[in-house]
């Protein structure tokens, strides 16, 4: 068994971790938060230095369709959010027909182009987009990725397939991939306690210079004390792979 391990397997019974907002919402009902418990099995298999290690781990139990090799971690309820914008830009471009010297006919063109700047930057701005909440479903941690079940907006993100990941909030993971069908950017967050974990193994695999991966802001202050040669350790495998490759 893994040092950081302890009895009893956390993520099962959860309810939606609802513990931080986009700002431009009112803060809803504190939920669940990750336990010391919770941070010391998320340490456990961070700390797992090789594959082998990871799939020697116990069975979990999934409904999401794993790929050869695949092995669940963990599995808990979670809510997806994707960024929508508000409106459609509705803008209309101005044509101007004027009629008269050289110098007035210039000028008039000259404040037509300005009022179409105007108006176009206006409809941008209207057009602003916001974080929305598309649903509550399960996710699946696992070797390779992670899968978001819902029967409307599942998703599955490989670990190795991120564009851009982050963590806006201590239980907040973003990541952002192409679309291989449409070849589109998809970005979507994900309300989980596990975010740390996810930004994690994401940041690893494929942003080994992400900033809070190195200053570990990444890890929950309220664990912080716990297990910290773990996030020092990772770190330090992390620039070494930014350097000279795979570790």
């Amino acid at each position: 068994m893994n040092s950081y391990d302890q009895p009893g397997f956390p993520g099962n019974g959860l309810s939606p971790a609802w513990g931080s907002q986009h700002p431009a919402h009112p803060a809803p009902p504190p939920g669940p938060v990750l336990t010391p418990h919770d941070w010391g099995f998320i340490c456990g298999l961070l700390a797992a230095k090789t594959p082998q290690e990871l799939a020697a781990r116990p069975f979990v139990p999934t409904a999401a369709r794993l790929r050869q090799g695949e092995q669940a971690l963990l599995t808990a309820p979670a809510q997806r959010h994707t960024w929508k914008p508000t409106s459609a830009p509705q803008y209309r471009r101005h044509n101007l027909s004027a009629r008269g010297s050289v110098g007035y006919v210039l000028a008039a063109h000259a404040v037509n182009e300005g009022i179409n700047a105007i108006n176009k930057s206006r409809a941008q701005a209207k057009a602003q987009g916001r974080w929305i909440t598309e649903s509550a479903g399960t996710l699946t941690v696992t070797t390779h990725g992670m899968h978001y079940l819902h029967p409307e907006n599942w998703a599955t993100v490989n670990w190795t397939s991120s564009q851009m990941c982050d963590l806006p909030a201590p239980d907040l993971y973003e990541v952002h991939i192409h679309n291989g069908q449409a070849g589109k950017r998809i970005g979507l967050r994900l309300r989980t306690i596990w975010a740390p974990l996810l930004f994690a193994m994401t940041a690893f695999a494929a942003h080994p210079g992400h900033p809070r991966l190195h200053d570990r802001s990444w890890v929950p202050p309220h664990v912080a004390h716990l297990y910290p040669e773990v996030p020092a350790e990772l770190a330090a495998l992390a620039a070494t792979r930014g350097r000279h490759g795979q570790p």
